[in-house]
């Protein structure tokens, strides 16, 4: 199907990639081996799901008991089902049926209790309550909680949960191959640059179309770009926004853009001067043009965030948030209310100017973004130093020692649920390195974990979000539109918009029984309106 119908995006028609990198047609295919390459910025390190998990998951090489669905929710994944007990403290997940590894053995419960002891002891997931996992009968595992623990389900969708098999691990316990129960399967790995895997003739579901997927780095958007062009690759993720009218000039490739829950944002440190303060921090919210950031920045994509959850791809989110309007004036006084007066380009206080670092890293477009806030800033008072840097540093560093402000980029639904915001706000538990401590934001996410009722869940969660809007541990900017390149014969892609699998399995290269499937089978997920709304096609 060519075009948008009711919202379903189809890439019709069909080559694909031969293994000597060159384009073939349709009926050249049904002759030989089909390989598909994907170009990515990210580096395949380590073969160990506890580490890389979420990438053998995007290629769904493994798979976990729950999964993530198009609406940003979940759903059952490799357990058929699941219970809880009455004091919400134990949860029972049944098994599916017929299910085998890679290796060829079955799925077992024994097999997934010990994955999934392995999983939990592990620093991954060591913030969660899990007390323990154990067998109950043929087909359940049963886990137990210290607390009620509501997102369990959401957190069991994450990479480094998902289940793989004894034949993994070497005799020392270290994974040399992630054997899962996955469409596809590994098969070899060059340590920094690329992961091959196979199709799984055995899969449970629907046999992939791909013989052959190659994961491959290549750190650099344009060199992404050309390669896709040149017919290097079949897929090239994480593009610009600029890649796209130069998709659209080329006949053999075309952009698929998407909107996901992923932000670009300052983090500030709010436990050193000058950002202790909470009106510095609402100066430079009033100070950034977010609006003015994606039409002249990010070539239209985003649209400018409000709060940490975009309201087209989530219902978590807050709708009753007021965004800080762009008002330089506003942001001048907040500066003086603080005693930072005016001096010339730079403001002092106490004799000492208003000079920053803005750290970030090279990817997602946050260089070309840091500069328009650095600009911004200055307009008001702040002498702003901008500093590229590679992203493990800036962890370190930022985790390790005082720093000022920092522009990052992260999903916040890479597992589909407002728990989510622990990892960002909550005084002991957050990963993101703030410094923020506010003790109604602490009991409001613990409680949030243990209430059931969905309802009286996002009451909190929205309270949350009103607390951090008002005081600004961290600068929402814009939300993130992805951009995708892809081969134009590709049919039967349909991005999700959680980023937690590609769902490659699902290509087909002739606009067959494969793709039509596909289209059948995602429309039962969402309303053409939604999926209008979250994914279409730039190329007309």
């Amino acid at each position: 199907m060519k075009g948008a119908t009711a919202g379903l995006i189809g890439l019709a028609g069909c080559s694909g990639t031969s293994q000597d990198g060159e384009r073939t047609s349709s009926s050249e295919q049904t002759e030989q081996e089909t390989t598909f390459r994907v170009g990515t910025p990210w580096n395949p390190d380590s073969l160990d799901p506890l580490v890389k998990g979420w990438m053998f998951r995007k290629l769904n090489v493994i798979e976990p008991l729950v999964i993530a669905d198009y609406n940003a929710s979940v759903k059952p994944g490799l357990a058929s089902g699941w219970t809880t007990s009455d004091d919400n403290l134990t949860w029972k997940f049944t098994l599916r049926e017929g299910v085998s590894f890679h290796d060829g053995t079955p799925l077992t419960v024994d097999a997934v209790v010990a994955s999934l002891r392995r999983s939990f002891n592990s620093d991954s997931l060591a913030s969660l309550p899990v007390e323990s996992v154990s067998g109950s009968g043929e087909r359940v595992v049963e886990i137990e909680t210290s607390t009620p623990f509501a997102p369990l389900p959401a957190h069991l969708t994450r990479g480094p949960t998902s289940i793989i098999a004894e034949s993994s691990y070497d005799d020392d316990g270290n994974v040399t191959a992630p054997v899962g129960t996955g469409p596809f399967q590994f098969d070899s790995w060059k340590p920094g640059e690329r992961i091959t895997t196979v199709s799984n003739p055995s899969y449970r579901g629907q046999t992939p179309a791909i013989d052959t997927l190659v994961y491959e780095s290549v750190p650099d958007d344009q060199t992404r770009l050309l390669k896709l062009e040149n017919a290097e690759l079949d897929m090239a993720r994480a593009l610009s926004g600029s890649a796209i009218s130069t998709l659209n000039d080329r006949p053999n490739v075309e952009p698929v853009t998407y909107a996901v829950p992923r932000s670009r944002y300052l983090v500030y440190d709010t436990t050193s001067p000058p950002f202790d303060d909470r009106n510095v921090r609402r100066a430079v919210m009033h100070a950034v043009d977010r609006e003015k950031i994606v039409d002249s920045v990010l070539n239209g994509l985003g649209p400018a965030a409000t709060g940490p959850f975009p309201s087209g791809v989530t219902n978590w989110a807050n709708a009753d948030l007021e965004p800080y309007p762009y008002d330089p004036q506003t942001a001048r006084q907040l500066l003086t209310d603080a005693g930072w007066e005016p001096s010339e380009d730079t403001r002092e206080r106490d004799g000492a100017p208003l000079e920053i670092d803005l750290w970030t890293y090279d990817a997602r477009a946050l260089p070309i973004v840091s500069e328009a806030v650095q600009a911004q800033l200055s307009q008001v008072g702040f002498d702003v130093s901008l500093q590229v840097m590679d992203y493990g540093t800036i962890e370190e560093r930022a985790n390790s020692e005082a720093f000022d402000l920092v522009m990052w980029s992260n999903s916040l639904l890479w597992y589909p649920d407002p728990d989510r915001l622990t990892d960002f706000v909550h005084s002991e538990n957050a990963t993101m390195f703030s410094g923020y401590a506010n003790d109604r934001v602490d009991e409001l996410l613990t409680e949030a974990r243990q209430v059931t009722d969905a309802e009286e869940r996002k009451r909190r969660y929205d309270e949350v979000q009103s607390i951090i809007q008002r005081d600004v541990p961290i600068g929402w900017l814009t939300y993130v539109t992805n951009v995708v390149g892809v081969d134009a014969d590709v049919t039967g892609y349909e991005p999700l918009p959680t980023e937690t699998c590609y769902h490659l399995e699902n290509l087909d290269f002739d606009g067959g029984e494969n793709a039509s499937q596909t289209e059948t089978a995602n429309a039962q997920h969402r309303s053409p309106d939604a999926l209008f709304r979250n994914r279409h096609r730039s190329k007309k």
